[in-house]
């Protein structure tokens, strides 16, 4: 089929719409799924990010249109409690893989939505999982919403539920920010997805990033004066959860720029 480059935006805006979620999306599930099954090279991490791929830069862009669709319907169905079927049925009917949670805390596959403070922890454990996760591929296409059980140290309760949740649009009523936010309502559609990837040579978080900050002493932001770079403990922190999840919480947690930032880890770190 002819790809439809506001196909996505078009889904999320008359979701928005509509009362009867369900039976809006069924309608349109076929197409949808012809839709993102366009978007497969972006299944596989290619050995260097898109840069001036101008095809793939667009394959990532649609894809950030679906991403808004499963913002809302997490939003709307998943963290209130309500049942999980209209998220389910279509992000499953589309072709995307729900994936196994262990009792093990990942950032990389999990977003704390609630934590159980447990003084006599010694790790993070995922106690609950509250929406799926999903693979597009080897790209993450979203994160699991989990509850945690944690010490303060590991995981701060309230910091962890309440900081501003980054690579994200929606999560009311909890602060969220991604590059779409600030731009006009046909500008911010151009933004691109975050891609996140889990391969045979690790984890790969946010991979089109400019800066490497697995190495010691990554180079500075890109146009940004070096006295002005946040300590690399916290840009790393921000960029594997997201979001600070442990106190004190600095005071513009809400004014970072987490998506310049890349690393790449190996699985069993």
């Amino acid at each position: 089929m002819e790809l439809e480059w506001g196909y996505f935006r078009q889904l999320y805006e008359g979701l928005l719409d509509h009362d009867d979620r369900r039976a809006y999306l069924s309608r349109h599930q076929s197409t949808a799924a012809d839709h993102l099954a366009e978007l497969e090279p972006l299944r596989k991490r290619e050995p260097i990010p898109a840069g001036g791929d101008d095809e793939q830069s667009w394959r990532i862009m649609k894809l950030y249109g679906l991403s808004r669709v499963s913002d809302y319907l997490i939003e709307r169905f998943c963290a209130q409690g309500e049942p999980l079927a209209v998220y389910g049925e279509f992000f499953s009917g589309l072709g995307l893989a729900p994936f196994e949670h262990a009792e093990a805390f990942s950032p990389f596959h999990h977003e704390i939505f609630a934590v159980v403070q447990d003084p006599s922890a010694t790790t993070v454990t995922v106690e609950e999982v509250l929406w799926p996760g999903w693979w597009f591929g080897d790209l993450l296409f979203s994160r699991a919403g989990v509850r945690v059980r944690a010490p303060r140290q590991l995981v701060d309760a309230a910091v962890a539920t309440t900081s501003t949740l980054y690579f994200t649009f929606r999560r009311g009523p909890r602060r969220t920010a991604d590059l779409s936010h600030g731009w006009g309502s046909n500008s911010q559609w151009r933004t691109s997805f975050s891609r996140f990837y889990s391969d045979e040579d690790g984890l790969h978080f946010n991979w089109d990033g400019e800066v490497d900050i697995g190495d010691d002493s990554p180079a500075p932001r890109a146009g940004w004066p070096e006295h002005e770079v946040e300590p690399l403990e916290q840009r790393r922190e921000l960029l594997l959860h997201r979001c600070f999840v442990r106190g004190p919480l600095p005071a513009d947690e809400s004014d970072r720029f987490p998506y310049g930032d890349r690393i790449s880890l190996a699985a069993a770190e």
